[in-house]
């Protein structure tokens, strides 16, 4: 059994302080604390784990705190708390090395996910031979999820970075394979170098060949100058090619040449010229089956799947979806200003029993959404979008038509919270974070189909 880690936290405000370390300890963390920078620095001995620093305190600076720290520590995250309206010094902390910020007052749900997520990446460090400090550290605080799959797929991307293969990331569309594929770059020897991305997807077939390799003045019409390519603009650094599913046929025999020989020819050249790129490829489609079609080269899928780096779809990986709503709806309250929002059980049972077919990226869309339009400062059933086509199964895994609308979660949920509460309406409104008036008016409309029990009134 591992021992807890250990937090210290630096802030002035007594009262503040002092809920800080009652909410950490009450996660089982050792915590030390501290009233300002130079009582933080007598701690900077011992085996402290994470540093939790308010931004402004008095004529001293979490910022400063902050650079100190880092020449004794430069690994060791650090989490920076700021004011409403200081977001340009929260900027500057990242840009120092902080792992993130909170915005004051700190929300208890986003201050242990961030803790979590950051004490992660910090105990399953990348070897110091890779190059790499704070700045790929910061990645992977980034990568969110604590399920057995995700560990894997961070460990797998650790692997991956120290070395100089070619790096196949395969996952549904929104599974976040352009975030593996930084933290890849961001933990190799090459992280001082260029990570170019290229949307395969997104270049038309006829301007994929001049996009990647570049051409000389006068190799078609309009080709009034010379252009690099997107794998010279690369050198000494990595290239990321997303959709590669989608890589012209034809010209998958130049890619192939490039990967083996190391050399790129710009469109209207004969020279040949020496590149020193690393290659991340990334994919939704099945590569296998697009080679046994012929709609992709066996060849030249095998030099891509040297390391293969494989994500799960956010329906394989659920316990993770109540740590990315937090960390989405803390993100949403920074960039934005606004004080961030709370999520009520009965809503975020909702979201874990979604399949999310659009994965991450649909969950933050929706959370977005709910985020902007949101009237109250804590998100309900109510707040779900009209238009979220609804998955076949919720939290308690209970089967639900394909194409469920709302109203079957609503429904649903409301009727697990009476039984829950034994029929008593006035607590399970309180828990779904809704009036008794709302709840009641619900059950009347929902008579014919879930019988009369319910509806009677409170004893």
């Amino acid at each position: 059994m591992t021992d807890p880690a250990t937090i210290l936290v630096v802030e002035d405000g007594e009262s503040e302080r002092d809920a800080l370390v009652r909410v950490l300890r009450m996660e089982q963390f050792n915590v030390l604390s501290a009233m300002n920078p130079e009582h933080a620095l007598t701690h900077a001995g011992k085996p402290i784990d994470l540093v939790i620093s308010d931004l402004r305190m008095g004529k001293q600076s979490g910022l400063d705190l902050l650079r100190l720290w880092r020449q004794q520590s430069p690994l060791m995250p650090f989490i920076i708390m700021t004011a409403y309206g200081d977001v340009d010094s929260a900027v500057t902390a990242m840009k120092l090395g902080a792992a993130d910020f909170l915005t004051k007052p700190v929300n208890p749900d986003d201050l242990l996910a961030l803790v979590h997520n950051c004490l992660r990446a910090r105990t399953s460090p990348a070897p110091a031979e890779s190059g790499n400090g704070t700045r790929g550290q910061s990645v992977f605080a980034r990568i969110i999820g604590s399920s057995q799959s995700m560990q894997q797929v961070c460990d797998h991307t650790r692997r991956a970075a120290l070395t100089a293969s070619t790096v196949l990331i395969l996952g549904e569309s929104g599974t976040g394979k352009e975030l593996i594929a930084e933290a890849i770059h961001q933990n190799s020897p090459r992280h001082e170098g260029p990570f170019i991305l290229v949307n395969m997807a997104a270049i038309p077939e006829t301007l994929v060949e001049s996009e990647l390799f570049g051409h000389v003045k006068g190799a078609f019409t309009g080709a009034s100058a010379s252009r690099m390519g997107r794998f010279e603009a690369a050198n000494a650094g990595t290239i990321f090619i997303d959709e590669i599913g989608d890589f012209p046929l034809g010209l998958q025999a130049k890619l192939l040449r490039v990967l083996e020989n190391r050399t790129i020819t710009p469109v209207g050249s004969n020279d040949d010229r020496p590149i020193d790129v690393r290659v991340v490829a990334a994919t939704s489609r099945n590569l296998p089956r697009m080679t046994a079609t012929g709609h992709f080269r066996e060849d030249l899928y095998y030099r891509l799947n040297v390391v293969a780096v494989q994500l799960p779809p956010l329906r394989e990986r659920r316990e993770d979806i109540p740590l990315l709503a937090r960390h989405f709806l803390a993100q949403f309250a920074r960039s934005s200003g606004r004080p961030a929002l709370h999520i009520q059980p009965a809503l975020l049972e909702a979201l874990v029993g979604l399949d999310w077919p659009g994965n991450v990226r649909q969950l933050r869309n929706c959370l977005e959404s709910m985020f902007v339009m949101a009237a109250t400062p804590v998100l309900t059933l109510e707040d779900l979008p009209r238009n979220l086509t609804m998955q076949p199964e919720l939290a308690d895994r209970q089967s639900m038509p394909t194409g469920a609308m709302l109203e079957d979660v609503k429904k649903t949920a409301m009727l697990r919270a009476l039984k829950q509460f034994g029929g008593n309406r006035t607590r399970a409104a309180d828990y779904l974070g809704i009036s008794v008036r709302t709840l009641q008016r619900k059950l009347k409309e929902w008579g014919p189909e879930i019988g009369e029990s319910w509806i009677e009134a409170e004893q």
